[in-house]
């Protein structure tokens, strides 16, 4: 369910909504972390992931891709996944 505003948004074509699985949030936050030395929350690593798949279509282009959490409360979960953060 989304909320009137982001369906008026959407009717008028001024947003598009788009899906990350998991998966690729979890890869996008393994690069991001790496390159970049941040750890996203895992809510903004869906938006990097939708980044990262674009990025490759437009060249010359710029993304600004809002992070608007912190990863460290996602700890728990990223340790599951990135057994490297247990050595």
């Amino acid at each position: 369910m989304i909320g009137p505003e982001h369906a008026w948004l959407r009717d008028r074509n001024r947003a598009q909504y788009v899906a990350a699985s998991d998966a690729e949030a979890l890869d996008a936050a393994r690069r991001l972390s790496r390159i970049e030395g941040i750890l996203p929350a895992l809510e903004s690593a869906h938006a990097v992931a939708e980044a990262i798949k674009r990025a490759p279509h437009a060249k010359g282009k710029i993304f600004i891709v809002n992070l608007s959490g912190r990863g460290d409360k996602d700890i728990d979960i990223y340790r599951e996944n990135f057994k490297e953060l247990d050595q």
